[in-house]
């Protein structure tokens, strides 16, 4: 599906209510926007972990986040590695 878009004057545009309701974006939701050159962008939507699941940590000898529900530290590496292209 396609869409025409226009830029306000601040240059924001506005996600169509129908993907936004797809891939769950909400005002808080993370967006990647990529530049692929000749006038072609990507808009990548990053899943994010429910914030209430993850406890941060401190104390003398270390810090750290602590996944209340497990997330498997590699498959966390992987996402990150691949939203970063």
């Amino acid at each position: 599906m396609s869409y025409s878009l226009f830029p306000s004057i601040k240059g924001q545009i506005t996600i169509p209510p129908d993907i936004r309701a797809r891939y769950d974006i909400g005002k808080t939701t993370p967006l990647v926007v990529e530049d692929q050159g000749n006038g072609v962008f990507t808009v990548k939507v990053m899943k994010m972990v429910d914030q209430e699941s993850i406890e941060y940590y401190e104390n003398d000898k270390e810090l750290g986040l602590l996944f209340k529900k497990g997330i498997d530290a590699e498959k966390l590496l992987k996402i990150f590695e691949d939203s970063n292209g």
